[in-house]
């Protein structure tokens, strides 16, 4: 019997980000050669189209993902789910956005303007994992994943830097859809 559909219930509850002009509400590095779990929060990031976002880990990770440089999740998702658990920054998610992240909002090749930076929504799944898990819940970790499974990307969005640019604490977040003719 499937029960996740108790969590739609949690979903509804959190309050709804703008769908085409959010902001960035926190900015969060894991340093390169970092201890498990280690976070910065920081003011400002520079992202860099062959590097992600500078000083963060990503750039020297041998395992690394190319549709993969930058993660974001949706502030609420993440406050919500750090209360009473964890610090939010522990997600290891690069930009914390009050924005729509939604497949249906935001589908792949979608461009995201976020200070002087474009960015362009992967196709690259984000999932939770084993860390997240311990971090925010076997609970957190099944909201974000039904989240996922309707769409909704719980657990964020993955994109790559087309521009490279400064991006600070309050910055807006704008979408830059196709236009489908």
């Amino acid at each position: 019997m499937d029960l996740s559909r108790r969590f739609d219930l949690w979903w509804a509850r959190l309050p709804r980000s703008p769908r085409d002009r959010g902001r960035v509400v926190d900015l969060v590095l894991r340093p390169p050669g970092y201890t498990q779990g280690a976070r910065r929060l920081v003011e400002q990031v520079r992202l860099d189209p062959e590097r992600g976002a500078i000083g963060d880990k990503w750039e020297t990770d041998p395992d690394r993902d190319e549709g993969a440089q930058v993660a974001l999740i949706n502030v609420h998702v993440i406050r919500s789910l750090a209360r009473g658990h964890a610090d939010a920054s522990l997600s290891g998610d690069t930009l914390h956005v009050d924005l729509d992240l939604s497949e249906a909002n935001l589908p792949p090749g979608t461009r995201l303007e976020v200070g002087q930076a474009l960015l362009v929504v992967s196709a690259v799944p984000h999932r939770p994992c084993a860390s997240f898990a311990r971090r925010f819940g076997a609970g957190g970790a099944k909201r974000v994943a039904r989240a996922d499974r309707r769409g909704l990307r719980g657990r964020g969005v993955m994109c790559v830097v087309e521009r490279g640019g400064v991006v600070r604490l309050g910055d807006a977040v704008v979408a830059r859809r196709s236009d489908p003719n």
